[in-house]
């Protein structure tokens, strides 16, 4: 798949600057919150459209990566030293990334994501509607990003051998064995 191995040919110049981008995230993220922000208060342009595209851009490179790629070098640095306690407190976020990857609920989420769109430039409501929407969809792209650094200890994941006991996640190993 050519997705695929353009996010894992570790030799290639267009992989480094996918992952660079993709590290990238989270300032993705906080630019289109505060573009979005603004355009509640009624400020629009240029600016802010653009401003909102480059971050799309970023978020979509960044969901591709987390996607498609193991984990680089640059998210093994990134992985918290106590990822097992993180992962044990986001699991609400760690279940919002799994909840909504099957082909149907990512069409309901669609749906809904529509809806204010709707109600913003056809039916003539204030932009404020969009504001629930947005920010259920900042909170998934964050446990997109949040998914990715602890996935090795996502309770998610793992099957538990078919709804059997749960076993704690294990910690990191944060120096190697002499």
């Amino acid at each position: 798949m050519a997705i695929f191995n353009a996010f894992n040919n570790d030799e290639s110049r267009f992989t480094r600057l996918l992952d660079t981008i993709a590290h990238l995230m989270l300032y993705g993220l906080a630019a289109i919150a505060a573009a979005r922000v603004a355009t509640y208060f009624g400020y629009t342009g240029t600016l802010i459209e653009l401003t909102i595209l480059l971050g799309n851009l970023v978020l979509f490179i960044g969901f591709m990566h987390n996607d498609f790629r193991r984990l680089c070098v640059q998210c093994m640095r990134e992985v918290p030293a106590d990822a097992g306690v993180r992962a044990e407190r986001s699991q609400g976020l760690l279940w919002l990334r799994h909840s909504v990857s099957t082909a149907p609920r990512m069409l309901l989420v669609l749906v809904a994501l529509s809806v204010p769109v709707y109600l913003v430039h056809v039916a003539g409501w204030p932009r404020v509607v969009s504001l629930p929407v947005d920010a259920l969809w900042a909170t998934f792209m964050y446990s997109i990003w949040l998914h990715h650094r602890l996935r090795p200890w996502c309770p998610y994941c793992r099957d538990w051998d078919e709804e059997g006991e749960r076993e704690p996640s294990p910690d990191p190993v944060t120096k190697a064995a002499l």
